[in-house]
């Protein structure tokens, strides 16, 4: 895979005339009503949210007050963005979530009947919320105007499938062994309690949508967090992996199709390091199968491999649970009926979010100009905003959308400029970059001058959510300069060192920058400054830089290579030190002979490492093989899967051995294919990370702190 060459998943802004037309299925609702000059309310008449025409003149009731909240509950660790409802807003008023001020820069009234906000952190329970207008000291109270449930859940998405372990943290909880967790009503498997406050569980299967969280406990309470984890087809990266308890001669292996998310019958669940030692089971048809009667040795080496799917092998597994999500091979003899669908974004279960950007002025609630990005100076020149989705990683490379995507001063809208953009269900970040483009040049130049945010936007599958606007007052007026530290040159590389700077949005969502990245060649200078960062104010308090370099062999920036990223700062004042780059590591096996696909080996991999991932590919990339194993296990045995013929019991038999009264599988499609393969080994570090507790997303640079890798073409 070619990870140095990962790009930021970014939202899909859609023109509004085309949102009814969307792919995603319908939402309901009629969309806004759009009144021709013959049909232009009067003047004593305004327009509603939805299009209506309200009287202007009529008696509204109090001029200031507060009617209600949207949502009206969220976790009691805050966060929540919610729009309040009322009359008589304003930018200078205060608002009061129990005991606790909305800060300034969690604030934003876009008109005189609606504000958002987001929710400081506050104690389980009913709260009211409170609005004062300090220039007349009037204020308003609605009584218990705000539920903080008294967990929160991490991560609050997952795949329909189940299989996400999610975690529990409680405020004044009373949890302990024998608590139940149900999500929409159906059991959470393998609960683990680690304290009276926290515990962790497996997903199970659900519906689409937004679902309510329960935790009981043995005495029969119930503790409630309303909608609080969402089921969407997406891959969140925290499905699958390593769970349970600790083994003791037991495990239990799922397996799910990677892309449908459905379970996967007759998968090969191999326990033992080779075939000769090895007990084999098969799953059934809900894609499970348990293994007992094992060594109790602490760990064994889990192999899970399916006909017509990529195979994956954890080495010295720790625990009694391992959940696989297995690609496809995508081969013409694999084909069955109709191709998955792989979801996505735009996918069947995804949301909008509709909104406005809004430019800081002297005019409260009017529209006024970009007056935070310049005019152009070019007639090819233009002021131009899009929208992205906070990326998962910090490394991505900054992509200009097509430009039929732009917000530009022409857009519609009332205070503002309007937006809007489908994502993944669930607690969605985006972020918005205005500039200056020029689309004449190639690649297109782009100038970021201003930028907003928008976190925590829950978002329900198949559903609209209105009124996210965004304002737009951080500048891009910092500069952070990197002194880079990175390895010396070898003779196959690395020869060039790229940097980069991002920037966090809330605790794993990151934005990635335009002229975010810089190469240079190899000795690096002391000094790489990037000229032109947002300022860490208004939207962006309390977030931080984050620094990341890739030293790397060639133009495209590949093997071998070393990785750093993560490296996290406010300090826009003075260079900061970027160091801690791995060793690349030294394939032992497979080398560039022949490879008895048993044995696994490398060397040279200095520096903490906490993880590896080995993937070895065949048949021209066809089917590739998946290795994971803890950081200190750099040579071990794996069970050659391609030589199964035959299954008895529990017991696999290589082919040419007799194989009576036996379920023999299709030739050619277990394991890797005979011939030529590539393989590519990476050694990561991984902050706080614990292999027991591994999940898929570690399994790419995403989850890495640091990483480096190396390949060799070899034969099989």
């Amino acid at each position: 895979m070619a990870w140095l060459a990962s790009r930021t998943a970014r939202a899909v802004v859609v023109p509004f005339a085309v949102l009814g037309m969307l792919a995603f299925g319908c939402f309901s609702g009629s969309g806004p009503t759009l009144l021709g000059d013959e049909d232009a309310a009067p003047p004593s008449l305004g327009l509603d949210d939805d299009g209506g025409a309200i009287r202007r003149d009529a008696d509204l009731g109090d001029p200031f007050a507060i009617d209600g909240l949207s949502p009206s509950h969220g976790p009691f660790t805050g966060g929540t963005r919610t729009r309040i409802t009322g009359r008589g807003f304003s930018s200078k008023v205060r608002v009061f979530v129990g005991g606790a001020e909305v800060p300034p820069a969690s604030f934003l009234a876009s008109d005189p009947t609606r504000a958002a906000i987001v929710t400081p952190p506050g104690p389980p329970g009913f709260v009211d919320v409170k609005i004062r207008d300090d220039a007349t000291a009037q204020e308003r109270v609605l009584k218990n105007g705000f539920f903080y449930d008294s967990f929160v859940v991490e991560p609050d998405t997952g795949a329909t499938s189940g299989g996400t372990r999610i975690a529990l943290t409680g405020s004044g909880t009373t949890w302990a062994a024998g608590t139940r967790v149900t999500i929409g009503g159906n059991e959470c498997t393998d609960v683990v309690v680690t304290s009276p406050t926290r515990l962790e569980c497996i997903t199970p299967a659900g519906t689409p949508g937004a679902k309510d969280v329960i935790a009981t406990t043995l005495g029969g309470e119930n503790l409630q967090a309303r909608e609080a984890f969402t089921y969407s087809d997406s891959n969140d990266g925290y499905r699958g992996g390593l769970g349970g308890g600790a083994f003791a001669g037991r495990v239990k292996v799922l397996a799910f199709d990677g892309f449908t998310g459905t379970p996967i019958p007759g998968a090969y669940a191999i326990a033992g390091s080779t075939l000769a030692n090895a007990k084999v089971k098969k799953t059934n048809t809900s894609g499970v199968t348990e293994i007992d009667g094992l060594p109790t040795t602490g760990k064994v080496t889990v192999t899970v491999a399916a006909e017509c799917h990529q195979p994956i092998t954890f080495v010295d597994v720790p625990v009694d649970t391992v959940t696989v999500y297995m690609s496809p091979v995508f081969d013409i003899s694999c084909a069955k009926g109709d191709p998955p669908s792989t979801g996505g974004r735009g996918g069947k279960f995804g949301g909008i979010i509709e909104g406005q950007l809004v430019f800081p002025g002297s005019g409260e609630f009017k529209k006024v100009g970009w007056t935070t990005v310049p005019l152009p100076t070019r007639p090819t020149e233009r002021r131009a905003a899009y929208v992205f989705e906070a990326s998962a990683s910090p490394n991505g490379v900054f992509a200009l959308p097509s430009a039929s995507e732009a917000i530009t001063p022409d857009s519609p809208g009332v205070s503002g400029y309007e937006y809007a953009t489908v994502v993944y269900p669930g607690n969605a970040t985006i972020y918005v970059v205005a500039g200056i483009e020029d689309r004449s040049e190639s690649p297109p130049k782009f100038v970021p001058y201003a930028m907003g945010v928008a976190k925590g936007v829950s978002v329900p599958a198949q559903a609209k959510v209105q009124g996210v606007d965004i304002k737009m007052d951080v500048l891009f007026d910092h500069q952070v300069t990197i002194a880079p530290v990175p390895p010396m040159p070898g003779p196959r590389g690395p020869d060039r060192l790229e940097t980069q700077v991002s920037v966090t949005l809330g605790a794993a969502g990151y934005a990635i920058l335009p002229r975010g990245t810089r190469i240079s060649p190899l000795p690096a200078p002391s000094a790489v400054p990037f000229i032109g960062v947002p300022s860490l104010d208004k939207a962006l308090t309390n977030e931080q830089y984050v620094l990341g370099g890739s030293a790397a062999t060639g133009a495209d920036l590949q093997r071998p290579a070393s990785v750093v990223s993560r490296i996290r700062t406010t300090n826009a004042n003075t260079p900061v030190t970027l160091g801690g780059f791995l060793g690349v590591p030294v394939l032992g096996e497979p080398a560039n002979g022949a490879w008895s696909g048993t044995h696994v080996s490398f060397t040279g991999a200095s520096g903490p490492v906490d993880l590896s991932v080995t993937e070895v590919t065949s048949g021209n990339g066809l089917v590739e093989w998946t290795i994971v194993a803890p950081g200190g296990v750099s040579s071990f045995d794996i069970p050659d899967i391609a030589s199964i013929c035959c299954l008895s019991g529990t017991q696999a038999t290589a082919c040419g051995a007799s194989c009576v009264g036996t379920e023999i599988p299709e030739k050619g499609k277990l394991g890797l294919i005979r011939g030529g393969i590539f393989t590519t080994v990476y050694v990561a570090r991984i902050d706080g990370f614990e292999y027991g507790r591994l999940r898929y997303g570690h399994l790419g640079p995403g989850g890495w702190s640091a990483y480096a890798f190396d390949g060799l073409s070899g034969v099989y």
